[in-house]
């Protein structure tokens, strides 16, 4: 669903979205926490989560608090400048920033190591307590981030800011799968824990649904169809090509096939997760299209009339609404037709209403058969009928209205013979609805006077020609049509 200014978000997926930011931050501050309590306690399994793969650092976990405390304070539709969060931002780009420079200009400014000595790391020939080089650069980025929310910045820069980060994340946790599936293998940056990459994922996703109003993520928050599949298929859409290749390589480094099955095994199982994302997609379009139908056809049983199967009154005011509009705007020509079954109260008085529905039944499948398919045939209550013929003059809708009358004629009737009288004008730039509705009202009435079963006509007064003179000429000229 759109509006003149974009998509329409889809409120309860916006609280969603902006509950999975809060949580993202609160699992980033209870991530670092627990390294941190690793470290002072000596549990290697907090540290590290998988032994022999890389630490996270105690100024990497201090990092994770500081940005999840970011991203959970931070509400940017109810407070624009959260001052807590704007702090920790700051702190954040701090400790990035100087990380970041200590691997720029080989130097060793003492950070590292002022909370806990990480002996494990000198005795690999590493610098003692340094988080990784892609680490540093993600903490950067977080605290430019939050900053850039805070301040109230455009929502580009953060959404860049945050696909930057996402982008380093999922690298890190390749480095990482890379690191377990092959164990010995030489790299172009420092180890990183796992549990390390996992967060700035999160937080890099919880950035995003931050501000799920704004921006590209309008799209994936809102009320549509598109927005609906962004949702289901961005991020496994992400994650996937990461998870395989790190199974392939966990395949390759564990001997567990040959580097050709591994192959094989790798293209035939992308093709399956190519193929699931189709289907899932497929599953989306085929329900949206369900739903489509459906609603097609209760707006179509809620516009029909159920004994004649022609419109309903509901439809005419519809149609005649959008063809006055476009008679305004585009100049269309229409023409409108109010038809009567003469005598009709006499007919069901003398052969019962049943007779009385068969009659209107005979009557639209008769309209139905006389009518071009963009003709709008409806019942307009009782026995009296309303056509919209589109593109038509009244002298046209005049031979239309002739045609339907000879059907009646022509037509069968099982009790007695039924004819119709109808009424005919034709649209102005600036009738309205009512003065149109009226002019065929009274141009029928005129056929009706004038003796029932043929067409008058009627076009709206004009300076030069008062209505009641119109009126008289037009009755003058209702005539019945030729058999």
């Amino acid at each position: 669903m759109q509006n003149q200014h974009g998509p329409v978000p889809n409120q309860r997926v916006v609280r969603a979205f902006e509950l999975y930011a809060w949580g993202a931050g609160l699992f980033a501050v209870a991530a670092g926490i627990l390294v941190l309590l690793g470290w002072w306690l000596d549990l290697e399994l907090l540290v590290t989560v998988v032994p022999g793969l890389g630490s996270m650092k105690a100024n990497t976990a201090l990092g994770l608090i500081l940005a999840g405390t970011a991203l959970a304070s931070c509400r940017s539709g109810t407070h624009p400048k959260p001052t807590l969060s704007l702090v920790c931002s700051m702190l954040l780009l701090l400790l990035g920033g100087v990380e970041l420079f200590q691997y720029l200009v080989h130097v060793e400014l003492g950070i590292d190591t002022l909370l806990f000595a990480d002996p494990k790391a000198i005795a690999q020939g590493l610098p003692a307590g340094r988080m990784s080089e892609l680490t540093a650069a993600a903490l950067l980025l977080l605290g430019m981030l939050g900053l850039a929310v805070s301040l109230g910045r455009s929502a580009a820069l953060s959404h860049l800011l945050a696909i930057t980060v996402l982008a380093l994340a999922l690298f890190s946790l390749g480095v990482a799968g890379y690191s377990l599936g092959a164990r010995k293998v030489q790299l172009l940056v420092n180890p990183i824990a796992i549990h390390t990459g996992f967060s700035l994922l999160l937080l890099a996703l919880g950035w995003l649904a931050a501000r799920p109003e704004t921006g590209m993520m309008r799209v994936v928050s809102s009320d549509s169809l598109g927005g609906a599949l962004a949702r289901r298929a961005l991020l496994p859409s992400l994650l996937i090509p990461s998870l395989l290749s790190f199974l392939a390589e966990l395949a390759q480094s564990s001997k567990w096939l040959s580097t050709g099955n591994t192959i094989v095994l790798l293209a035939v199982a992308s093709g399956c997760a190519v193929a699931t994302l189709i289907w899932w997609a497929s599953d989306l379009l085929d329900k949206v299209e369900r739903q489509r139908r459906l609603a097609h056809e209760l707006q179509g049983s809620a516009e029909s009339d159920a004994l004649t199967r022609l419109g309903n009154r509901r439809l005419f005011d519809r149609k005649l609404t959008e063809l006055m509009r476009s008679r305004r705007e585009t100049e269309l020509h229409f023409s409108l037709l109010m038809l009567d079954l003469d005598r009709f109260k006499d007919f069901n008085d003398s052969f019962g209403h049943l007779a009385g529905d068969d009659a209107l039944r005979t009557t639209g499948r008769l309209l139905q058969h006389a009518l071009r398919p963009g003709d709008i045939a409806t019942r307009y209550g009782g026995e009296e009928f309303a056509v919209l013929l589109p593109g038509i003059d009244v002298q046209r809708a005049c031979r239309v209205a002739e045609r339907i009358c000879n059907d009646f004629r022509a037509h069968t009737w099982p009790n007695r013979q039924v004819t119709v009288s109808i009424g005919a004008t034709h649209a102005n730039p600036s009738d309205t609805e009512e003065q149109i509705i009226g002019r065929a009202d009274e141009a029928l009435y005129a056929a009706k006077q004038s003796g029932r079963d043929r067409v008058a006509w009627r076009e709206a007064a004009t300076t030069e020609q008062p209505a009641a003179a119109l009126a008289q000429s037009h009755a003058l000229r209702a005539s019945p049509a030729p058999g």
